[in-house]
């Protein structure tokens, strides 16, 4: 019998030096729900994208490092230290000490970020509303005190008021909720009791107090007690705002805002802040701030005797202290002509200035996450990119475990073959059987393999470069003949590993380091040519939907005969097109292609020659399947290679030859 499968089973445990693209342990990522340290995220949770929305994370990885990373300390929002590898979201500075004219997007390695160079940074851009929430809660026979709370309440300015007040200052000891307030902060005490009454049916009381003492509410409820805890956290630094409140209307969190502000901010003398030990309380201030319009500077004190570390976001800009003053109903500054500028921003994006690029030697764990759609995350203080070749890891693993444990492929029998470029280091993170080929000849240990030994499941992995550039003649010919083996290529359309130049799938114009003037030639069309020269199984897939390409993963090593599947995989360094494909892939099969009919199979080949934007749509899915003899059935006369002697073949051969 053989041996079961899980994707952890088929990931390779040696020790890595070569990172992808990381990030190290304490990264705060913003995430659905809270922020996080990437450590602690989990797959199947939300990350927010570059496009300024949440996407599902497919996965987390993580790998020992030991090399060099750089810090990248980034004006107002702090540093971000990653792998050398790592693009981040960036617009060059186009003169130095001079505000851009235009802002370009490119993803940037780490270690090309230069100083003055912006990193962009999205705005969130998801809304919705909700009219209330439901408070859920059990009654306790014994706790005769505590009265029942409504089943729900509103979602209005009160509430969030109320929550700003609790998270500024509120604190829990078993069933007594206590807000604290300075000594003249009497309107602000007797505003929380009104609320607690309004909200939820409950006598708040001020506490006596000595003279110009602190002030005290106290409002006896193990019920709100538990509730509150559920909803904003228990404790100074374990405090945070509940994802549906982020993502309320600007209008209604303008009321949290306040709250937070009145309860335990500073505002005054054309300054404002406000400090918490809570660094998710931290973060998501400054989102809801960045809603607004503002762009606050975040400053981390660390610990140091009996003090905890603690989180400053102080509104610094006369623009933005004015946007404050608006929300607090405070008197705004006056706007000093020749003052320092505030941090750029438009409609969905902010451009803060990189103060630095420090690097240094790492020894340790480093995280990264494959995100749906925008395959990119951000960070406290980055937006970050992860590399696409993991969606075609993913998609294989995946894949590979399904078909063992259906028991469709044994695990001993996956032979997976390999050429030279990016792709190849796909085989140190598969636990199969693999072989290191030379650049472009896949193809041709892949098949002499299969010819040896039939019962193997050969699945050979190359580049665009290693399949439809150096080992083209080897590919056509396996499709010509239906070697029975299955060839995924990772097609980014650019030569990666050698930083930038134009490969055979480029499109006409592509300005490589190779063509600084555009690439002159018209792109090759893998799907036609492998349709015109004999292929029995010709798929497109795209690493952007993981469980797509895992299904034609599985059809192509299932298939009897020769079955190419290209990937679309952007290269978010030299060729970023997932913009681009995002907009544009469909899946064939949903618009009920029938993938028997060559004909068809060749006009739908032909609705995009890898062009560039004057093309509308990219079809995705298996364009053509048929039953043919393959190659060893011919040549073996009815029977296979491996079955037969090899002193039977040698006059078939001889003949060959």
């Amino acid at each position: 019998m053989s041996e079961q499968a899980d994707v952890k089973s088929l990931n390779t445990y040696g020790v890595n030096t070569w990172c992808p693209g990381c990030v190290l342990p304490g990264t705060m990522v913003h995430t659905n729900p809270s922020v996080r340290a990437i450590e602690r995220i989990s797959a199947g949770e939300m990350a927010l994208g570059s496009d300024g929305a949440y996407h599902r994370i497919t996965q987390v990885m993580s790998h020992f490092h030991s090399g060099p990373v750089h810090r990248l300390k980034i004006k107002c929002f702090g540093e971000t230290v990653l792998t050398e590898e790592h693009p981040v979201l960036v617009v060059r500075r186009e003169r130095k000490k001079h505000v851009n004219r235009s802002f370009r997007h490119e993803w940037i390695e780490a270690a090309q970020v230069r100083p003055g160079d912006y990193a962009v940074y999205p705005i969130p851009s998801e809304v919705k509303d909700i009219a209330s929430i439901h408070i859920s809660f059990s009654r306790k026979p014994k706790d005769t005190r505590s009265k029942a709370l409504p089943a729900e309440v509103a979602v209005n300015q009160d509430l969030l008021r109320f929550a700003g007040y609790y998270l500024a200052e509120g604190g829990i000891n078993k069933r007594t909720t206590t807000l604290y307030f300075g000594a003249r902060e009497g309107n602000i005490a007797e505003d929380a009791v009104k609320l607690a009454k309004n909200l939820f049916w409950l006598d708040g009381k001020i506490a006596e107090r000595e003279k110009k003492g602190p002030i005290e509410v106290h409002i006896y409820s193990s019920y709100l007690a538990e509730t509150l805890t559920r909803w904003f956290g228990k404790g100074a630094a374990q405090k945070r705002i509940p994802h549906e409140f982020m993502l309320l209307p600007i209008e209604k969190q303008r009321a949290l805002i306040k709250g937070l502000w009145v309860g335990d901010g500073y505002f005054g003398n054309g300054h404002a802040s406000y400090k918490t030990t809570s660094p998710t309380l931290a973060e998501q201030l400054k989102m809801l701030l960045i809603r607004q319009g503002m762009v606050p500077t975040v400053a981390v004190n660390k610990a140091y005797g009996m003090h905890r570390a603690s989180y400053g976001i102080h509104v610094v800009s006369a623009r933005d202290y004015n946007k404050l003053a608006e929300i607090l109903g405070s008197e705004k500054r006056s706007v000093k002509m020749g003052g320092k500028p505030p941090m750029l921003t438009t409609k969905g994006y902010i451009y803060l200035p990189v103060r630095k690029n420090e690097a240094f030697h790492y020894h340790g764990s480093v995280y990264n996450l494959e995100v749906e759609d925008v395959n990119s995350y951000v960070t406290s203080s980055a937006t970050l990119h992860n590399c696409g070749n993991f969606g075609i890891e993913r998609a294989a693993k995946l894949a590979f475990a399904e078909l063992i444990n259906e028991g469709k492929v044994k695990r001993e029998d996956i032979v997976t073959v390999f050429g030279i470029g990016c792709h190849g280091k796909l085989a140190d993170y598969l636990n199969l059987n693999s072989f290191y080929s030379l650049h472009g000849r896949v193809v041709a240990p892949a098949t002499g393999m299969k010819v040896a030994n039939p019962e193997l499941s050969i699945v050979g992995f190359a580049g665009d470069g290693d399949a439809y550039s150096e080992g083209l003649e080897h590919i056509i010919f396996a499709a010509k003949r239906n070697v029975d083996i299955t060839m995924v290529v990772h097609d980014n359309r650019v030569y990666a590993l050698t930083t930038g130049q134009f490969t055979p799938t480029s499109p006409k114009g592509f300005p490589g380091r190779s063509t600084p003037k555009g690439a002159p030639e018209e792109p090759l069309n893998p799907i036609e040519l492998m349709l015109v020269s004999g292929a029995t199984f010709v798929a497109r897939g795209y690493v952007g939907n993981v469980n797509h390409l895992k299904e034609l993963i599985k059809q192509a090593v299932l298939h009897k005969g020769f079955a190419l599947v290209d990937v679309l995989q952007p290269c978010v360094t030299f060729f970023d097109t997932y913009k681009y494909y995002n907009s544009r892939v469909y899946n064939l099969q949903d618009e009920k292609h029938n993938k028997s009919d060559w004909g068809s199979a060749l006009t739908r080949a032909r609705e995009w020659n890898y062009g560039g934007e004057d093309v509308a749509r990219v079809p995705i899915g298996i364009f053509y399947e048929a039953d043919r003899p393959t190659y060893d059935e011919i040549v073996g006369g009815g029977k296979k290679l491996g079955t037969t002697p090899i002193a039977a073949l040698r006059p078939v051969l001889e003949q060959e030859r």
